[in-house]
């Protein structure tokens, strides 16, 4: 019975994770900056047959390794080059994360613990978004939870037994198992797809020394001993036993031939741009203005993961509480030591973006997996005040969307609405009132859950949430983002031209408006100028070029351009208030 048991939550959750992360893939454009940075390079790599330099507008581009290329690659030959193809990939990995996450939860507590780890990282806001999208960080989070399950599963396999006498019973082969996947991880992001699961692992190992305390000891010499442990010579040996050489060897045999060959092709220019700007650069400094404060990854982590972050404070209490049990205690160490490593490197950089901690976000989904198979079978091991606190708030938050965006929409005030105090057209400010149904799930399942947990029904109001949070996702992804796709002036813009002008050798030239996906939808290099005088000096020496900026510079620009110059098109921004204008030979418009 339990096989069989088990055997229905891998099929549910392969269920929910191709719901969520597959249905519709393609049913908007690609998002600037990352989706068009990334989806265009592929694209460009593809039609060169390339699998070696990755391209953007025909330069070097020296973002990422190949492993998100080559996925986008292989779905541009299966399904060709669109969007759906571009993500097709990122989104496989999403549902093997989903899995990967219920395996080592799983293991590491219980089956049901599992399931609902599951489920919350693939319901969650953040891991959701990412999964759908052309970016390398599903990948990166499949690889890391990956190698930790094949560490993990080795390590925690042995019971009742010393950290030495584990790591001396943990065979070879697993430690170059879990250190070739993470080669595929340096693949996919560089460095930290290997320095921080071996960092999760050695903190770890570092917290599971046993330091023996003498009885009656002062609480001050209690904390220097307990501190003991982080000294140099215990963290070398520590080093020593996760087998260095091992790591070198596994590591070096899956990603060091293709950086090889990518800084003989490229002169070494590829990792100079790659390790000094993309890595050293953005730890030491915040680069496109992309900064924070301390308590940044805590905030991000908050939203990221709602709306199962809806019981954060209960979900906390509960997990400090089960650290001191100690038939959990090492797992729940492991656990936290694995949140605390990304959380903690990542806080201490200078440039900050939500998706850098998405390899925690299997490591959060177990720790509220836990929580919640803890209280759905018995409410009353849980703070039940913060339980309600919990529902109320996502009660609460969903009334809020329902009732929210249509009164910002629909209600005036002195004349105006306050979406129309920002120059928005009634048309989209209508089009967003409709997004208010995005909480109705939240509502609704809301109060029948909290009804079924009012009643002492814990198992009906944890599936009344399950249903809320998994359709909350799905609404956001198969209607919000269509409809909120509509509003990319600059991706149909961009295809409009490719349709109007194909096969004319048309250059075009941008001022003043940087979008990345425009050259994928434009299929060709676009020139990008950074000045006005530079941007009039293409226009007025090919007659057959097409000039695309704001409506603010073309004032400037206009009195230096030739007299057969004429606006062919003009486009409306969102969310910016000035129009694009495009401009051409008057022999263009037709």
């Amino acid at each position: 019975m339990a096989r069989r048991f088990d055997y229905a939550q891998w099929i549910g959750l392969l269920v929910v994770g191709v719901v969520l992360l597959m249905v519709q893939l393609g049913n908007s454009h690609l998002w600037d900056q990352d989706e068009g940075y990334y989806a265009t390079a592929a694209a460009e790599m593809y039609a060169r047959n390339d699998w070696i330099t990755p391209t953007f507008n025909g330069k070097l581009f020296g973002h990422k390794p190949p492993m998100m290329y080559w996925g986008m690659m292989l779905g541009y030959h299966a399904f060709g080059v669109n969007e759906f193809g571009a993500r097709f990939c990122s989104s496989i990995f999403g549902i093997l994360t989903i899995m990967a996450t219920y395996a080592i939860a799983r293991r590491l507590f219980d089956a049901t613990t599992g399931f609902f780890a599951g489920l919350a990282i693939g319901s969650c806001f953040m891991f959701a978004t990412v999964a759908r999208s052309a970016t390398a960080d599903a990948h990166l989070a499949f690889f890391t939870v990956m190698a930790l399950f094949v560490w993990s599963r080795s390590y925690f396999s042995v019971q009742g037994v010393t950290r030495d006498q584990r790591l001396a019973a943990m065979p070879w082969r697993v430690w170059l198992a879990a250190y070739a996947v993470m080669g595929l991880a340096v693949l996919t992001k560089g460095p930290i797809g290997f320095l921080f699961p071996t960092a999760v692992i050695g903190f770890f190992l570092l917290t599971e020394q046993q330091v023996m305390q003498p009885f009656g000891a002062s609480w001050l010499k209690r904390i220097a001993m307990g501190l003991s442990r982080y000294s140099p010579l215990p963290f070398f040996k520590t080093v020593w036993k996760m087998r260095p050489f091992t790591a070198i060897l596994a590591v070096s045999v899956v990603a060091a031939p293709w950086y090889l060959l990518v800084q003989w092709k490229t002169d070494g220019a590829f990792l100079r741009e790659f390790i000094g700007v993309h890595h050293m650069g953005r730890f030491s400094s915040a680069m496109d203005n992309h900064s924070g404060p301390a308590y940044y990854y805590l905030l991000a982590c908050l939203i990221g993961l709602y709306p199962w972050s809806a019981f954060a404070i209960p979900t906390v209490m509960t997990w400090v509480a089960q650290s001191k049990m100690p038939n959990h205690s090492s797992a729940t160490r492991f656990v936290s030591c694995w949140v605390a490593v990304y959380l903690l490197i990542f806080s201490l950089a200078s440039t900050k973006l939500p998706n850098y901690v998405l390899p925690a976000y299997p490591a959060l989904a177990i720790i509220v997996g836990r929580y919640f198979a803890i209280w759905s079978r018995d409410a009353s091991r849980v703070n039940t005040f913060w339980l309600h606190a919990g529902w109320l708030l996502l009660i609460a938050v969903g009334v809020g969307i329902v009732c929210g965006l249509p009164a910002l929409a629909f209600i005036e005030f002195q004349g105006q609405t306050v979406l129309g105090r920002f120059n928005m057209d009634p048309l989209i400010q209508r089009r967003l009132a409709w997004l208010g149904m995005a909480g109705l799930p939240l509502a609704v399942f809301g109060v029948l859950g909290w009804s079924f947990l009012y009643c002492k029904k814990t198992s009906w109001a944890a599936g009344a949430f399950v249903v809320a949070a998994t359709s909350l996702i799905a609404i956001l992804s198969q209607v919000v983002a269509p409809e909120l796709d509509r509003l990319q002036s600059s991706q149909m813009l961009a295809e409009n031209l490719k349709a109007r002008f194909a096969n004319e050798g048309t250059q075009v030239t941008i001022l003043g408006h940087y979008r990345p996906t425009m050259v994928f939808y434009l299929g060709q290099e676009i020139d990008f100028c950074d000045s006005p005088a530079e941007a009039i000096e293409r226009s007025n020496s090919n007659s057959n070029s097409i000039l695309i900026t704001t409506e603010g510079l073309y004032s400037r620009i206009e009195p230096f351009l030739q007299e057969h110059t004429a606006v062919i098109q003009r486009v409306a921004q969102f969310p910016g208030r000035e129009d694009l204008i495009v401009l051409g030979d008057q022999s263009l418009m037709r």
